[in-house]
């Protein structure tokens, strides 16, 4: 016989011997011995409320001394009819128990199953466990997958039961909408393999698998976060610990709490113990909020989210978002059973601003709080432009271009404004290029205005130079010689008519509305000629 059918058969032995024992109840600490191991559990208090932490802890003894190198796992269950809280499989010093699976691999996905590793509140997410059964022989696991926030505090389990052939693989995906109470920050995945549900007296067929993600409050995606070293065994012997963290708005009543000590495949004790969650009547709500750009800058919309906000009650919505930007504007407020959490506002001057957000309760119970949002100017946009030809004659068609101007450090380029002191007046446009013809000789100071979409503005002026001359037929760029430089001012415009990216009147030679073949062909022809 393998060593491996020697591991699943003591494993068989072990389910039918914690079956065998029997649960005894002694009030709120409560053990259990089985060869001569004994666990006992037992919780700091016997009643709490909304997000307060239920503290479970326990003492292990083998042969009458503290008991070391094991394995405790921790169910809690809900109030009936409601499922189980939370699972965990706790090590105690080095555990180096045989063990028949291993959890291989634990991930999430946005909804249309793409890899992430990060979910914004509010949103939906696929959590996926692979489970692999490194025995020669079939066994039959029970797998929980249990999600937690930023501060430890469960936001879904799933339990599911497979059959898993010899070194095989299964697994299993569950779909859960991150609460906007869950605190953002890198958060945990528990994943465990039991023979059984632990509550009814199901052993561990593996070591927990610790996955960390990311809660954000803005974005969703895979953005490589790292994987930090796994969490260390609980090492005083004797004894262990699980802090049992409650939500803003948990089941009220008793919720039972099942735990089992093992130390090898047959020497184990469970306990239970029990705890109740208080109604929250009568709590007001939390106000939270955050709000982006982190550093916005004038006549720029800010957008506020208040959905980490919490009515602190089952069942309890909130009701009403007053917001006040604290520039003179009047009160931003959203009503509804939900309310809107959301809101936006752009501050059109630089200051320091304290926004300030009040939440009320379908009880009529409210809560404020208070951000400082600092407003400065930022960088604006940048005016710069270009002209061909360089050298300008009377009724010469000129080409402008502005598209080195810049937006700046936000927004976008919206406007173009263009004075040629001409006497022709200002030309708004939505474009950077623009043609212009001067019909006098003389100094001419051009200046472009660029407005941005946060209605900034820059300028920049050049002095051009208009000479006493008509053009010169196929001298195209007004150096006073028809070579390379006009045939290749053509072949860039080639193909293009007005209105085209690239168009360039100056290549339209023939003025027949189109740079074609006749026009580098009149060029050509006259190609090293005194123009």
């Amino acid at each position: 016989m393998t060593q491996k059918k020697i591991y699943a058969l003591i494993m068989l032995i072990s389910m039918l011997a914690v079956m065998w024992v029997g649960l005894i109840d002694t009030s709120r600490s409560l053990t259990q011995t089985a060869a001569a191991l004994t666990v006992t559990a037992q919780m700091n208090s016997s009643n709490y409320r909304l997000r307060q932490t239920a503290n479970l802890s326990g003492s292990i003894s083998l042969g009458g001394s503290p008991a070391n190198n094991l394995l405790v796992t921790v169910e809690v269950k809900q109030p009936s009819p409601y499922g189980p809280y939370s699972y965990r499989t706790l090590q105690v010093g080095n555990a180096t128990m045989p063990l028949l699976a291993n959890v291989s691999s634990i991930y999430i996905q946005d909804v249309s199953g793409n890899s992430i590793d990060t979910i914004k509140t509010g949103s939906q997410m696929q959590i996926g466990m692979t489970v692999y059964n490194i025995q020669s022989t079939v066994i039959t696991i029970y797998a929980t997958t249990t999600v937690f926030d930023e501060n430890m505090v469960p936001l879904a389990t799933n339990e599911w039961t497979s059959t898993v052939g010899p070194e095989q693989t299964v697994g299993s995906k569950f779909q859960i909408t991150v609460p906007s109470s869950a605190t953002s920050g890198r958060a945990l995945i528990a994943g465990c393999v039991y023979s059984n549900d632990p509550a009814s007296g199901g052993v561990p067929y593996s070591n927990e698998n610790d996955f960390y993600y990311c809660i954000s409050r803005t974005q969703t995606g895979l953005f490589g976060l790292t994987q930090p070293s796994p969490q260390s065994p609980q090492n005083t012997p004797g004894a262990y610990n699980d802090p049992i963290k409650l939500s803003p708005a948990p089941l009220t009543g008793n919720y039972s709490v099942y735990v089992l000590a093992q130390s090898s495949p047959t020497v184990m004790a469970s306990a239970t113990t029990s705890f109740t969650v208080q109604s929250t009547t009568g709590i007001p709500p939390q106000a939270s909020f955050a709000y982006y750009p982190p550093n916005p800058v004038v006549n720029q919309t800010v957008s506020f989210d208040a959905s980490s906000s919490t009515p602190e009650g089952y069942n309890d919505v909130i009701t009403r978002y007053d917001w006040n930007f604290g520039d003179g504007t009047a009160d931003y407020i959203t009503t509804g059973s939900p309310a809107d959490p959301t809101a936006s506002h752009v501050f059109t001057q630089v200051a320091n601003y304290t926004v300030t957000l009040n939440v009320t309760n379908n009880e009529g119970l409210w809560c404020t709080t208070s951000k400082p949002v600092n407003v400065w100017i930022g960088v604006g946009p940048s005016a710069n432009f270009t002209w061909t030809p360089p050298q300008i004659v009377i009724n010469g068609t000129v080409s402008f271009d502005a598209s080195l101007s810049t937006p700046g450090s936000i927004g976008t380029l919206t406007n173009y404004l263009w004075n040629f002191s001409d006497g022709t007046g200002i030309f708004n446009l939505t474009v950077p290029q623009v043609n212009h013809a001067f019909t006098q000789t003389g100094s001419y100071n051009v200046t472009l205005t660029v407005v941005d979409s946060l209605s900034r503005t820059a300028s920049i002026s050049a002095i051009l130079q208009v000479l006493n001359s008509t053009v010169k037929l196929y001298d195209l760029n007004h150096d006073g010689k028809i070579n390379i430089i006009d045939i290749s001012i053509v072949a860039k415009a080639f193909g293009t008519s007005p209105g085209m990216p690239g168009w360039n009147p100056i290549a339209d030679v023939n003025n027949d509305g189109t740079v074609n073949i006749k026009d580098i062909s009149l060029v050509a022809k006259n190609f090293g000629k005194d123009p």
